[in-house]
């Protein structure tokens, strides 16, 4: 939930904040990293309600957040 608060205060900070970067995410990617962190919420609740085994959970986790860092390395 961490990430999905860093992203949303970056999305702010780039719109709505006189603040210059000298690097910017795209849109795009912000947005891919909030649903990401939202699908591994939903995983981490469904291994706490029992429906998901924790080695699986894991696997489904490290594959998700595997590809939110290749979106942000760039090269997805």
């Amino acid at each position: 939930m961490y990430w999905i608060f860093e992203m949303s205060r970056l999305y702010y900070r780039y719109h709505y904040t006189d603040v210059l970067f000298a690097f910017r995410y795209p849109d795009w990617v912000i947005f891919v990293n909030v649903l990401l962190s939202l699908l591994n919420g939903f995983l981490g609740f469904r291994v706490l309600r029992g429906n998901l085994a924790v080695a699986r959970s894991y696997a489904l986790m490290l594959c998700l957040i595997l590809l939110g860092g290749l979106i942000n390395i760039g090269i997805l």
